[in-house]
């Protein structure tokens, strides 16, 4: 309603600017018309002036047939007059009706050539005035009118078209605008039904694209985009709901089978030590788990800050081996570290040692017994790579894609029921995106994995 009536006023205020500019327009030419019309007449009434004796006189026998219509309307109004006396020399019929006063009374000096006009019982009238000579050379004025009363209906006629057409006018324009703004807001409905049936269980639904590429377009294809961020961090949520629900349940009824047994038959120190021994290794997986989940979480919300200042691979290196090197050990896998000296990056020290941890401990996880693990670290241009290979079980091809998704975990590692959520890969991965790097990988099943860790290199270290 509002565009409309906004659009009938913006239209009302045009149509009355375009119609009193044409008003003013056709009364100025038909002003001219008028005017030029009394002085050709003036100058054919000219050529009818005689003078006898002095005086002028108008004749009009010798004119021809064809002619009379045209002296008829010629001599309708004119006089001459002596301007030394104010004396009316000559006169029409037309104008002894009038009353020579009025010309004089309007115009008592009209010496000058000129146009002027008077107001009759007869309308409007327009008068020329022209000298005239006489042999003598005695002057006289001659003024020829004529009506201007053609001219005042015809402006008449104007005006009350004008009065038709605006109310007319003025309603096919908010007949127009109505429907105009129905059909530019008809996208905007579509968009606003389809966004009413969206909630968490229809999150699929996308809003309408009519194929414009107009603004509403965009507008919906924008939404459309956030509904499938949305969509995708809902079915995030629920794979973390079903993950933690996987990962909890088995700790917990284990936490809560011991504690019953050692409540019903545990009599002796020695294996309540047992007990709360094992309870203590459940209770650090889960506080790792909730560590991993917590770090996702504050990645995901931007409160991690990166430090960007030299690191030292070798030093960060030497860290990670003392740090697996047991657990390497415990599962009987050969973990080996060579790298190149000095070796240094550019970055945050610790959040780099915590994406190469991730990586060669989740090599060390998907390794058998008697397999081994090899990190490599070289210099490769303006990069720092670390190379992670293992002689694992491998991932399967279609699953290379989704290894660095959250919470993704491949079906031969749950069956093997390994340790962990799908998080540690997508953390590395994040890591090194937010240090202007990249991870990669290749493997193949059964033969084991290859992950490639590239960090932007310290500037004095990089070629030139």
């Amino acid at each position: 309603m509002r565009i409309t009536v906004l659009y009938t006023v913006i239209f009302a205020a045009l149509f009355a600017g375009f119609f009193f500019s044409a008003y003013h327009l056709f009364a100025s030419q038909l002003d001219r018309d008028a005017s030029n019309e009394v002085t050709d007449r003036a100058e054919g009434l000219r050529g009818y002036l005689k003078f006898e004796n002095e005086i002028p006189v108008f004749r009009f026998d010798g004119a021809l047939p064809e002619n009379a219509p045209l002296v008829r309307d010629e001599t309708r109004f004119y006089q001459i007059y002596d301007p030394a006396n104010g004396r009316i020399v000559a006169q029409s019929y037309e104008m002894r009706m009038l009353g020579s006063a009025i010309v004089l009374r309007e115009h008592e000096s009209p010496v000058q050539n000129g146009f002027f006009d008077v107001s009759t019982d007869e309308g409007r009238l327009r008068f020329h005035n022209d000298r005239v000579r006489s042999p003598a050379g005695h002057e006289f004025v001659l003024q020829v009118g004529i009506s201007l009363k053609s001219m005042q209906d015809a402006l008449n006629r104007f005006s009350r078209l004008g009065l038709w057409l605006g109310p007319l006018a003025l309603l096919l324009a908010a007949t127009s605008g109505w429907f105009m703004a129905s059909r530019a807001l008809n996208p905007v409905r579509d968009i606003v039904h389809a966004a009413q049936k969206l909630d968490l269980s229809n999150l699929d639904h996308r809003l309408p694209v009519s194929g414009a590429n107009d603004e509403l377009d965009e507008l919906a294809v924008t939404f459309n985009d956030a509904f499938a961020r949305l969509a995708g961090s809902v079915g995030e949520m629920k794979q973390l709901t079903a993950s933690m629900a996987h990962e909890l349940r088995t700790p917990l009824a284990a936490l809560r089978g011991e504690a019953e047994i050692a409540l019903l038959h545990g009599g002796s120190v020695r294996e309540l030590k047992r007990v709360l021994s094992s309870q203590l290794e459940e209770i650090d997986k889960l506080t790792k788990l909730i560590g991993q989940l917590l770090m996702v979480t504050k990645a995901e919300s931007g409160l991690l800050r990166l430090e960007h200042k030299p690191v030292d691979v070798q030093a960060l290196l030497t860290e990670v081996d003392d740090t697996l090197s047991v657990l390497a050990s415990a599962k009987g896998i050969s973990l080996t570290f060579e790298y190149d000296r000095d070796l240094m990056a550019i970055g945050d020290a610790q959040w780099l040692k915590h994406a190469v941890l991730n990586v060669i401990d989740n090599a060390i996880k998907y390794t058998p017994e008697g397999g081994s693990v090899a990190v490599h670290g070289t210099r490769d241009g303006n990069y720092v790579v670390i190379d992670v290979r293992d002689t694992g079980m491998g991932i399967p091809h279609n699953a290379i894609p989704h290894i660095f998704e959250r919470f993704y975990r491949a079906d031969s590692s749950r069956a093997k029921d390994i340790e962990g959520v799908g998080l540690g890969l997508n953390l590395a991965k994040w890591i090194l995106d937010h240090h202007g790097g990249e991870i990669s990988v290749s493997s193949e099943v059964g033969k084991g994995s290859d992950f490639g860790l590239r960090v932007p290199a310290f500037p004095s270290m990089s070629k030139v």
